[in-house]
C-alpha cells in the first residue's frame, strides 16, 4: 500500500509541474490581454511616439561608413556592402568571392 501512495504522489507531483507553469502563463497573458488599452495605443502611433522600426536595409546603410570605403551592391536583394564581407547584411546570401 505504501508503494501505491508514494507512486501517486510522484505522478501528482509530476503533473502539476508540468500543468502549473502552463495555467500561470495563460492567466498572465489573458491579464496582460484584458488591461491592454486599445485606445492608447493608437493615440500614441497618432502622436509618433510608435514608429514602425527601420528595414534592415536601412540600418545597414546607416552603419556603412562614408563613400571613401569600398562597397559590393548584393545582386539578390540591392543591399551596399563592404568590400571585404562575405555574406550580404541584407538578405544574408553569400556575396561573389571576386569583388
Amino acid at each position: 500500500m505504501v508503494g501505491q501512495a508514494e507512486l501517486a504522489l510522484r505522478v501528482g507531483a509530476a503533473v502539476f509541474v508540468i500543468v502549473a507553469p502552463t495555467l500561470l502563463f495563460l492567466g498572465l497573458w489573458r491579464g496582460l490581454e484584458a488591461m491592454r488599452d486599445d485606445e492608447l495605443v493608437e493615440m500614441a502611433r497618432e502622436q509618433g511616439y510608435l514608429e514602425s522600426s527601420p528595414s534592415p536595409a536601412a540600418v545597414t546603410a546607416e552603419l556603412l561608413p562614408d563613400a571613401g570605403t569600398d562597397t559590393v551592391v548584393c545582386e539578390a536583394c540591392g543591399t551596399d556592402n563592404l568590400a571585404e564581407a562575405t555574406y550580404c547584411q541584407g538578405c544574408l546570401r553569400e556575396l561573389p568571392s571576386g569583388s
